[in-house]
């Protein structure tokens, strides 16, 4: 239960075997074993996908099959290399380095007797679950079979209970470490593509883990892909979405973030010769975009799952990649909804996203579309031709003032939450000193020397013990030990201003870079806090 868990277990491959057996009570070894024994057989041709560590990969081969295992994670494949190796099977297994969602493509039709998916279709959008689906239907020999073994939400009412329970805060933990997560199956046996059959063959753990086993309905039969048009997307203010602006303006990067399903929609009324823009699943930007264009130009909107994250972040943290793009083209069938082969990406996510290789896998022309969403419609008048202005990535004032708001609602929680609970008569000074430090800061930003915001930290606390000494001259004074505390608490209070902050400007480094320093500071500001009124007697 609570295979969500397994996303964090992902980056840590020497430990994933042990830590999914302890996730799933051991019920996965079982499932590899009904697999073995019930569906594996000597010369059979297997696919296995998302063959992870090569547990099953190598059992699978030692009864003589031969298998071709892929998986997205290079992290995964170097354990499986290890494990396949050990098991002196190497000769009957070929792994290869491969997304899902490329199998038809990079594979040969009817070229497999067993499909075996072990956690995998949890990990993929709905999209991506057909997709994926259609192209096993056209990988599988006369009579093959696929195997889908998964988390689904139990059907009993007591088990589901006790699965949101469990579920629910593994998630929550899942997305904090990995900013990723699951999605348990929902009514596969009723949502195939067609010609494809399912049944559930084992049930785990109150049928919150269910062995399906899928089979084409007429031996040969290829599943009929259509394109998948979600729906028209248009630019109007709602209740929810005046609810969604406003969690966004104070609490936007706290998880779990606002989101838009994966797919291909509508602007206004597009054509097959309209273009075709790219963008993140995060709900503020895909808005954004409709806003921007929605009655100016006609466009098809193909949205990829960037796990909630807008293009920037998602780029830079790993999260709106070149495979989700390719999976959200292939899904989408977009190739049968337009007669032109062109993307227009945002130009922010160029940090993470390889154009080359979408045009080398897809055979789809790549243009990097204008940093701001505004631009999008000149420049497609313009015939996709950007004006400097429109490359120019910059940081104003209203962005400024947006993202501290943003930052605040965050990092005020972090700090203010403990201050309440222990040390309440803090409480409203620091409230002041946060948010007084931080919009200065955003307004004086772009004049503070330094190009790091450790380094921008430092004129900034000048700036505040300056202001701190004036107050304290003016309108409350205090002993010199209290100014002494005082002067300490907002030079730590710049520091921590100046390092996080800086990672909401697209001008610098993200703030992860400075937590080594600010660690350094924030231990010898400590001690200078408590040692120097020890050694002066201060009481």
């Amino acid at each position: 239960m609570a295979t969500v868990f397994m996303k964090w277990l992902e980056t840590r491959p020497q430990d994933y075997e042990r830590g999914i057996h302890i996730l799933t009570l051991g019920r996965l070894r079982r499932i590899r074993e009904a697999i073995l024994r019930d569906f594996v057989k000597a010369g059979m041709r297997i696919l296995e996908i998302g063959c992870g560590t090569g547990v099953l990969t190598a059992r699978m081969a030692a009864r003589g099959a031969h298998v071709t295992a892929i998986d997205i994670s290079p992290a995964m494949l170097a354990e499986a290399e290890r494990t396949i190796i050990a098991s002196g099977v190497s000769e009957r297994v070929a792994l290869r380095h491969m997304d899902a969602t490329s199998i038809a493509e990079r594979l040969p039709a009817s070229s497999f007797d067993l499909i075996v998916a072990v956690l995998v279709f949890s990990e993929l959008s709905p999209g991506e679950r057909r997709h994926v689906l259609e192209a096993c239907a056209r990988l599988l020999a006369p009579g093959g079979r696929l195997l889908i073994a998964d988390e689904v939400v139990p059907k009993r009412a007591l088990w589901r209970l006790a699965y949101v329970l469990i579920h629910g805060p593994l998630r929550v933990v899942t997305w904090l470490l990995t900013r990723a997560t699951t999605r348990p199956l929902h009514g596969l046996e009723t949502s195939l593509p067609e010609g494809l059959h399912a049944r559930a063959v084992r049930t785990y753990l109150g049928g919150s883990l269910v062995l399906y086993e899928l089979t084409p309905a007429t031996a040969g039969e290829e599943s009929r892909p259509s394109p998948h048009v979600i729906g028209r997307l248009r630019h109007k203010v709602t209740p929810r979405s005046l609810l969604i602006d406003l969690w966004a303006l104070f609490f936007r990067i706290i998880p779990p973030y606002p989101k838009v399903r994966p797919g291909l929609y509508l602007i206004g009324h597009p054509g097959p010769d309209d273009p075709v823009l790219v963008t993140g699943n995060f709900d503020l930007t895909v808005r954004r975009v409709v806003r921007a264009v929605d009655g100016k130009v006609d466009a098809w909107l193909l949205v990829a799952d960037s796990a909630g994250v807008n293009v920037w972040c998602g780029a830079g943290g790993g999260y709106f990649t070149t495979d989700k793009i390719i999976a959200a083209v292939r899904s989408s069938h977009l190739d049968e909804v337009v007669h032109h082969r062109t993307l227009i990406l945002p130009q922010l996510c160029a940090n993470g996203v390889d154009g080359w290789r979408l045009r080398r896998e897809l055979g789809w022309e790549v243009l990097w579309g204008p940093v701001r969403a505004a631009d999008i419609p000149e420049y497609l008048r313009a015939g996709c031709e950007k004006t400097t202005a429109m490359r120019l990535v910059r940081f104003p004032l209203k962005d400024r003032l947006e993202m501290t708001t943003v930052t605040l609602g965050f990092y005020g929680l972090i700090l203010l939450l403990p201050v309440m609970l222990f040390w309440r008569h803090l409480f409203w000074p620091l409230v002041w000193s946060l948010a007084g430090l931080s919009y200065f800061y955003a307004v004086v930003h772009p004049w503070l020397p330094g190009r790091d915001g450790l380094m921008k930290s430092i004129p900034l606390a000048a700036i505040a013990l300056l202001g701190m000494l004036l107050y304290s001259t003016l309108w409350d004074p205090a002993s010199m030990p209290t100014l002494f505390r005082r002067g300490v608490g907002m030079a730590a209070l710049s520091v921590f201003t100046g390092a996080e902050l800086q990672g909401m400007s697209p001008l610098m480094r993200g703030e992860q870079a400075n937590w080594g320093w600010e660690a350094i500071i924030g231990i010898a500001l400590a001690a200078i806090y408590w040692g120097v009124p020890m050694i002066m007697g201060w009481k």
